[in-house]
């Protein structure tokens, strides 16, 4: 997301029209994700070290009413922050089912490390 938004600044900046910035930026953003900042104090953002300043941070709201929202944040080497979210209104997503999803593949990905 954040990387299209750069290409789409530059080309309104260089005035260019970008074919695949149109089509790209026409489609629906089912999801929606972003690393958000674990913390604004240098060197406190290993839990390891400082357990008692581990913050979970915050989300944000999915762009398409039939989708979701994922924010994360990686704390130190042994913690990783999700906040998933979606609409309720919209039978299609379910963010309780999604982060479950999320948390097996991380799991998974875990065993495979663990293997080699």
């Amino acid at each position: 997301t954040q990387s299209t938004w750069g290409l789409y600044v530059m080309s309104k900046y260089l005035e260019m029209d970008v074919n695949f910035l149109k089509r790209i930026l026409g489609e629906p953003w089912r999801l929606s994700t972003s690393q958000t900042p674990h913390g604004s104090t240098p060197g406190i953002g290993d839990p390891s070290r400082f357990p008692g300043f581990v913050c979970a941070g915050g989300g944000f709201g999915p762009v398409a009413d039939d989708g979701y929202g994922v924010a994360y944040i990686f704390a130190g080497e042994s913690h990783i922050f999700l906040h998933v979210s979606c609409k309720c209104s919209c039978p299609k997503t379910d963010g309780d089912k999604f982060a479950d999803q999320i948390t097996q593949a991380l799991h998974d990905i875990k065993e495979l490390h663990e293997e080699s």
